[in-house]
């Protein structure tokens, strides 16, 4: 079996990375799969929905943000909201309210659930999990890992359909 190579901190957040931005768990870069058209298309639209709620929600979305769950794990989600509460912070430390993870066509569903499991203990409010290749909505909660016909946000008296998120999906899948 091979060794794998540990870098600190330090290192992980001065380095340059060829593709997206790897997750840094424990001293381990972690590769994260590169994103497709369907994948950037689901991400665009959870970014564009968020900004038409920014001004009456108070909130605001961001892609590919490196978040630090503890000070040896920092993983980067697909799309982060962070509310008015939030304090200012390259790399935050506090939960965001929504973490959404966009399926890419090469990750291992394991590693998902992994990666979703450790954002609802960190305490993360709304966990969700978008898969554009079976053009299906899930979310990680008290009950666990299940499918949505849509996300609710009782917070702001909105919810986000699949029908939303994949319309230009369907004719090319």
């Amino acid at each position: 079996m091979a060794s794998k190579t540990l870098v600190s901190v330090e290192q992980y957040l001065k380095s340059r990375f060829d593709g997206p931005e790897p997750d840094y768990l424990d001293g381990e870069i972690v590769e994260r799969h590169l994103g497709s058209k369907p994948h950037s298309k689901v991400q665009k639209r959870l970014l564009l929905f968020f900004e038409a709620l920014r001004k009456s929600s108070q909130c605001d979305a961001y892609p590919e943000l490196t978040l630090r769950l503890s000070p040896t794990r920092y993983r980067v989600a697909d799309v982060a909201v962070l509310t008015a509460e939030s304090p200012e912070e390259n790399y935050p430390t506090r939960p965001p309210f929504i973490v959404a993870e966009v399926v890419s066509e090469d990750d291992r569903q394991v590693e998902i659930l992994n990666k979703l499991a450790e954002y609802h203990a960190w305490g993360v409010t709304h966990v969700w999990s978008v898969d554009p290749w079976t053009l299906k909505l899930f979310v990680y909660d008290d009950s666990g890992y299940h499918e949505v016909p849509a996300y609710e946000l009782p917070e702001f008296g909105v919810t986000l359909n699949a029908a939303e998120i994949f319309a230009d999906h369907t004719a090319q899948q």
